[in-house]
């Protein structure tokens, strides 16, 4: 017997799968129903045609349990089937492990989208692509509290954005605690601007929290409540270290205290370059002088706004015009007087590198004024720029600034002041003409009757020297020409005459024949007539004497 026919031949798990069905019955079933018996069904499944037709591949070659027709014992005998273990599909990490968090890029746009959709907001289209650039101008947008923390959101992750103009946007609480947070992780803000944002106490305290973390280029909080109180808590920052270089606290009702306080960071931390203190209540001189005794030994001020305050010091400027590096001083619209003017232009000859200095609208006189501006005359002053604007002036301050602005060293100063007093006495106009025409033009202008005012004036200068206003009232009622009472007072108080008994008012007729005379040159009366002769004397004629008995004729 040969090899071949010696080998057993190894079924095949077609032949396999057959056997086992066919074994269940001791006759073998018709050929028809043989295709049912191998796949259980007519309709062949997606992944059987696909592995029949090659497109498809089990992967570990074994073939699914519901095609074998045995019990689940046999299974796990059976060497053909052993089944791998389960793939964890991730319960593991679900349950163990954090959940990862979704990076975003770092400009913000799609985390600020993302916030917006979670929170039920309409995205601020100018803010979103604002984020991909240099400044974000959000002025008057009237932002809600959700707006301000899907922004602050944005922003923490923001690369580009470095100045934030929030200005008249009503910031609460809230809005002011995500601020400050927003301060706290993103160094790449520098100037950030909350001008009328009615930020109170409360506000500023959440708002500057983490403000010692970092430098500032501006802080605007300009036309807000903070008040006294508000401040120490920005002055508590400065203390651990907070460096803001234009700082603006203007409208904020800063006191006394402010200034004490103000005074006391100063000596730690001096570096303010452009501050604004203007339209506050530094008007009290212990306060306010050692606020500006500590500015005068800064090393890095440049610019310095204390305006609409009612200072009224005057030493404590020695110190600040001398100040190293200060450029701009405005002391406008103060109360800074007489011994102010003579500190100031006693002062102007030690400032090293001041340039402009503006004192509008401050009760200087005009001596005081001249006084600043002859200080001009030395080469030594490096002033610019001198505001005195609203305050009155004379003409030797004229004189004086135009020689002054012709120097070879003052061809770029600028010297602005208010108006000028003259030395000569204004002429009033004349009004004795225009009445004495005005009663003109009144007589003329009656239609039954006319009156020639000239000719009554001169012909009642001929029988008196003084007239009663009454008078002349009757007089013009008779002709028939009324005039106004009120043009009868203003020709008595024109042309005044003495008072008599009772205080009672006269006109004086010899001032206005004068004025008569300058008018109408050709009036005149007509001459008077000579009087008429009496006829010569005759003899006494016969008087008759009648009796009872007749007349007798007496000689």
């Amino acid at each position: 017997m040969s090899n071949s026919s010696l080998s057993i031949h190894e079924p095949s798990i077609h032949e396999l799968f057959l056997k086992s069905k066919l074994s269940l019955s001791s006759e073998d079933p018709p050929r028809e129903e043989w295709s049912s018996l191998e796949s259980g069904s007519s309709e062949l499944s997606p992944k059987m045609i696909l592995f029949k037709e090659g497109k498809y591949h089990p992967g570990s070659g074994e073939i699914c349990a519901k095609y074998i027709p045995m019990s689940d014992s046999s299974v796990l005998r059976h060497p053909y089937y052993a089944y791998p273990s389960v793939i964890n599909p991730g319960i593991l990490e679900a349950l163990l492990e954090p959940e990862k968090l979704k990076a975003y890029p770092l400009d913000g746009q799609e985390l600020y989208l993302n916030v917006c959709e979670e929170l039920n907001l309409i995205p601020v289209r100018y803010f979103h692509r604002g984020l991909l650039q240099h400044t974000i101008d959000l002025k008057y947008y009237g932002l809600s509290r959700p707006s301000i923390w899907a922004m602050c959101m944005a922003l923490e992750v923001n690369l580009h954005v470095v100045r934030l103009d929030l200005t008249s946007n009503f910031l609460d609480d809230d809005g002011c605690y995500h601020l400050g947070q927003l301060l706290g992780e993103n160094m790449t803000i520098k100037e950030l601007v909350l001008t009328g944002c009615r930020i109170n106490s409360t506000g500023i305290k959440r708002l500057v929290s983490k403000l010692h973390k970092r430098m500032m280029r501006v802080l605007d909080l300009s036309k807000n409540n903070i008040g006294d109180e508000g401040f120490k808590y920005l002055a508590d920052q400065f203390a651990l270290g907070a460096i803001v270089k234009r700082l603006n606290l203007s409208y904020n009702d800063l006191g006394m205290e402010s200034a004490l306080t103000f005074a006391g960071v100063l000596e730690v931390n001096n570096k303010i370059t452009h501050l604004d203190l203007s339209w506050n209540k530094f008007s009290t001189l212990k306060g306010t002088n050692d606020l500006l005794d500590k500015l005068g030994d800064s090393k890095v001020l440049v610019e310095l706004n204390i305006s609409w305050n009612a200072l009224k010091v005057d030493k404590v400027f020695t110190k600040l015009l001398s100040s190293r590096n200060l450029k701009i001083l405005d002391l406008s619209n103060n109360r800074l007087s007489n011994t102010a003017a003579k500190v100031i232009s006693t002062s102007l000859l030690k400032a090293r590198r001041l340039q402009t200095l503006d004192l509008s609208c401050n009760p200087l006189s005009p001596s005081d004024a001249l006084k600043i501006l002859n200080t001009l005359r030395k080469p030594t002053v490096k002033l610019l720029n001198l505001h005195m604007q609203n305050i009155v002036v004379d003409l030797n301050f004229v004189q004086e600034k135009e020689e002054i602005l012709q120097l070879p060293y003052r061809k770029n100063t600028k010297v602005s002041h208010g108006e000028v007093l003259h030395n000569y006495t204004l002429s009033l106009p004349d009004i004795r003409p225009l009445i004495m025409k005005r009663m003109d033009y009144l007589t003329q202008k009656g239609k039954k009757t006319k009156l020639d005012i000239a000719l009554y004036f001169l012909q009642l200068r001929k029988s008196v020297d003084i007239v009663q206003p009454r008078d002349i009232l009757r007089d013009l009622k008779l002709a028939g020409t009324p005039i106004d009472e009120d043009l009868v007072d203003q020709l008595t108080e024109t042309f005044p005459g003495p008072v008599i008994d009772k205080g009672t008012k006269t006109i004086k007729l010899d001032g206005i024949i004068e004025m008569i005379r300058r008018l109408w040159p050709d009036k005149k009366l007509p001459p008077t007539p000579p009087p008429e002769q009496a006829p010569p004397e005759q003899a006494p004629a016969a008087v008759v004497k009648k009796g009872k008995k007749g007349q007798k004729k007496l000689k």
